[in-house]
């Protein structure tokens, strides 16, 4: 972590760490770069949270990616970049994934030059419950599309994959035939009532980023001191030797200040 984060809107870290402290890039609203330029100096990291759809897109004009880069160059800053959602990497319909695809792709050629610490990725398409025939139907529909997203990014270990609201054991093939990392959702996991130690063990050795946000009333991405105390020294003493992104993934100034 950098050396100095005495912002008077980041919740102080007590301990000594190895992990780069992020936020998104919706903590101030305001778009992408205000934020970016609001916190740079004081945090390692920013997820960039992209957004398109036929009614509504954020992704950046070329000019705001060079301020980003010249930003990331003064303050030593990283870059994290989350896909949009808008459509499902594995839906049964081709047409869907095909887009999926290509935004994914067109997304990475813009961004490049950030040259980002990791691409987000949500694999979705498939809901609980779901069985073993429909799950393999599913991995192969994804298997299909990654060989063109891996060969855009160079390194399939920067295309991380997120768990979401399905057993992340679905996951495990395509992490291992394709070499994926891993974006180890800690908030998905209490909300989903997951072994959060166990995940971790699992696939902290994998990951490059890592999640963090509390739960209330069945919602996630709510202020850190809504998780145990316990709970949230555990996961900082699992974290310990974490040299990857810890992202707290909150979007308002309240929550990520408390």
């Amino acid at each position: 972590m950098k050396p100095s984060t005495d912002h008077p809107l980041l919740p102080p870290l007590a301990g000594n760490y190895h992990f780069r402290l992020g936020i998104p890039s919706y903590v101030l609203p305001a778009d992408i770069l205000p934020n970016v330029k609001a916190f740079a100096p004081y945090v390692d990291d920013i997820e960039l949270v992209l957004f398109e759809s036929a009614d509504k897109s954020n992704l950046p004009l070329p000019e705001t990616v060079e301020c980003l880069v010249n930003l990331a160059n003064t303050h030593d800053l990283s870059y994290t970049v989350h896909f949009p959602i808008d459509r499902k990497l594995g839906s049964e319909f081709f047409a869907e994934r095909t887009a999926m695809q290509e935004s994914v792709l067109s997304i990475m050629r813009l961004m490049r030059p950030l040259k980002p610490f990791a691409w987000i990725l949500h694999l979705e398409g498939l809901t609980v419950p779901a069985g073993s025939s429909q799950i393999e139907l599913w991995q192969k529909r994804i298997a299909g599309l990654l060989p063109a997203i891996i060969d855009e990014t160079g390194d399939p270990a920067r295309v991380c994959v997120e768990n979401l609201f399905y057993p992340f054991e679905w996951c495990v093939d395509l992490l291992e035939s394709f070499g994926l990392g891993t974006c180890i959702d800690v908030g998905h996991l209490l909300l989903t009532g997951a072994n959060v130690r166990s995940h971790l063990k699992r696939f902290l050795p994998r990951a490059r980023v890592v999640h963090l946000h509390g739960m209330r009333g069945g919602k996630d991405h709510q202020a850190l001191d809504l998780i145990p105390a316990e709970d949230m020294k555990q996961i900082m003493v699992d974290l310990a030797d974490f040299k990857g992104v810890l992202t707290l993934e909150l979007f308002n100034l309240d929550d990520i200040s408390s």
